[in-house]
């Protein structure tokens, strides 16, 4: 590696130094090459850093770099361009595979001339660059058409240009992937051109912090696209907007491959899909609102959205993660429909009502997640059919008790109960329990009855304790005011690992046999009386911890 720095007139041949792969130049304000014939030999890396343009001025760097493959540019600060046509810009990057620009806020374009008739030429030159990165580049208006017209470009990423309003209406290379852009304020919208090729190969499209967006697409995404991620971007209220479009009538629109959808932190969506973003009349389209591949739904920090989409009979969805839609109000319908659904979390939903009618999946759902949602007035119809439903947590809300013949399903691995005095009790008062949970790993209850004073509590109507299941490896009990006592059937529990006692007060009791011979960790926190008879230094109970490999008191 050769690292050149602050040399304001530097005239260099390194025609002695065949085997040197990495060069940086730094701080130089004229670079001279002695002649065409000097060349850098196997170099293949080059970074400029606060180097006029004069580097590039003086002629292509091909001939001299003939290996050359990464080219970096950073640091420049006061030229409004970096090439003087676009052949030189051409004929520059023709060889490198990467090229990053970066930190040079007053470049305009990467070339002075303005484009006339590029595309043509493009067309014909042979071009091995894979990745484009533009990142603070703050003064960047517009983009050469040529920098989107390069065969073998694979990933762009652009960050951080404030300026940039728009690129070029031109179909993206064939081979390109991935799209990232990052913090661009004043970008408007995205080219209909990337999203109508029927050629292309865009798989991943990340939009983050551009705050100018409104919606991502005239009328379709991308028939290749896979993976969409949009975060932080304020103004954006739909994905996809026909309404006032003027479409040609001869295009041929496609249905998405969309697989995973995440939406975060964007405070103006509305809806996810226009209503008529797949109309029926389009003969490729089979599927309504959401595109028949998608897998992965996640809407985040959305609090105007009212609505996802009318109804979802995707087969392929397999995960629906639904937090912070302050304002959503109704789930799609068709949810019972979802073959392949795995999961679904509903959390900080505050104005959802009610579940759809038909409740949910039955063949593949492993994991249910309903937090805080205060105005959902019943948890989804037919939970004891989950057959493979392994975990469910329930947090906040005022749900009403379980009905009779619609109790939980007793095949769960993880139960976590907060803050639903009517479901814990219907559960206790009708004898149900935790025994008839068979595979029952982890039991967490919060909050949930502020009258209990023994753990586990009795069935009234028998006048003994309600065993807990022997398979729990984890018990968590939290937030019970006025718990004052572990009772004696804790002890049974001989595959219990962690035991978990947090925010209970009055509790100061332990059972006269002690806690379960398995525990390897226990965590009391904020039970000042119980913690005052496990201290180490003559506390009644410590006697009772010392086979524990971890106790954690605070």
């Amino acid at each position: 590696m050769l690292v050149i720095g602050e040399c304001e007139e530097l005239s260099i041949s390194m025609t002695s130094l065949p085997a040197l792969c990495k060069m940086e130049i730094g701080g130089c304000k004229k670079v001279v090459w002695r002649s065409a014939t000097d060349h850098l030999g196997s170099q293949n890396s080059v970074v400029c850093r606060d180097t006029s343009n004069q580097v590039f001025l003086a002629g292509p760097l091909k001939p001299r770099i003939p290996k050359l493959e990464e080219l970096e540019i950073k640091d420049i600060k006061n030229e409004t361009y970096i090439w003087k046509s676009h052949n030189e810009l051409l004929q520059d990057i023709c060889s490198l595979k990467r090229l990053t620009i970066r930190r040079c806020p007053k470049i305009q374009s990467l070339v002075a001339e303005e484009e006339k008739d590029q595309q043509q030429q493009l067309c014909e030159l042979s071009c091995r660059l894979e990745y484009l990165k533009l990142s603070n580049c703050e003064g960047l208006v517009k983009l050469p058409q040529s920098s989107l017209s390069l065969s073998s470009l694979r990933e762009i990423e652009i960050c951080k240009c404030s300026s940039l309003v728009s690129f070029p209406e031109v179909a993206l290379p064939s081979k390109l992937r991935r799209i990232k852009i990052r913090e661009c304020d004043a970008l408007k919208s995205l080219p209909e051109a990337w999203m109508c090729d029927t050629n292309s190969s865009l798989e991943i499209l990340k939009i983050e912090d551009c705050r100018s967006l409104t919606y991502i697409a005239a009328v379709q995404l991308p028939s290749s696209l896979k993976k969409l991620q949009i975060r932080r971007c304020d103004n954006i209220r739909t994905l996809t907007v026909e309404e006032g479009i003027q479409s040609s009538s001869s295009r041929s629109y496609t249905s998405s491959l969309l697989e995973k959808l995440e939406i975060e932190s964007c405070p103006s969506l509305t809806c996810i899909f226009s209503k008529n973003e797949l109309r029926a009349t389009l003969e490729s389209v089979e599927v309504g609102n959401l595109t028949q591949s998608l897998k992965s739904l996640y809407v985040w920090d959305c609090p105007k959205l009212e609505s996802i989409a009318e109804r979802l009979d995707n087969t392929s969805l397999e995960t629906i993660s639904i937090s912070n839609c302050e304002n959503l109000k109704i789930l799609p319908s068709g949810l019972h429909n979802l073959r392949q659904l795995r999961e679904i979390s509903i959390e900080e939903c505050g104005n959802l009502v009610s579940f759809p009618e038909g409740g949910l999946p039955c063949a593949k759902l492993t994991g249910l997640v309903i937090f805080n949602c205060e105005r959902l007035e019943a948890l989804p119809k037919g939970l004891h059919n989950l057959t493979s439903l392994q975990e469910l947590r329930i947090k906040g809300g005022d749900l009403p008790s379980l009905e009779e013949d619609d109790g939980l399903p007793t095949n769960l691995h993880s139960l976590h109960i907060r803050g639903n005095m009517e479901i814990w009790k219907s559960m206790i008062e009708r004898g149900r329990g935790f025994h008839r949970f068979s595979s029952l790993r982890e039991l967490i209850i919060d909050g949930c009855d502020d009258d209990m004073v023994s753990f586990p509590l009795e069935d009234k109507r028998l006048g003994t304790v309600l065993p807990l299941p022997a398979t729990l490896t984890s018990l968590r009990i939290e937030d019970f005011p006025n718990l004052e006592r572990l009772s004696s059937s804790i002890v049974d529990l001989r595959n219990l690992t962690e035991l978990v006692l947090r925010g209970c007060p009055k509790l100061k009791y332990f059972p006269e046999k002690g806690l379960p011979s398995s525990l390897l960790q226990l965590y009391i926190w904020s039970c000042p009386l119980i913690t005052e008879k496990c201290r180490k230094d003559g506390g009644q109970y410590w006697d009772l911890l010392t086979h524990i490999p971890f106790v954690a008191i605070r």
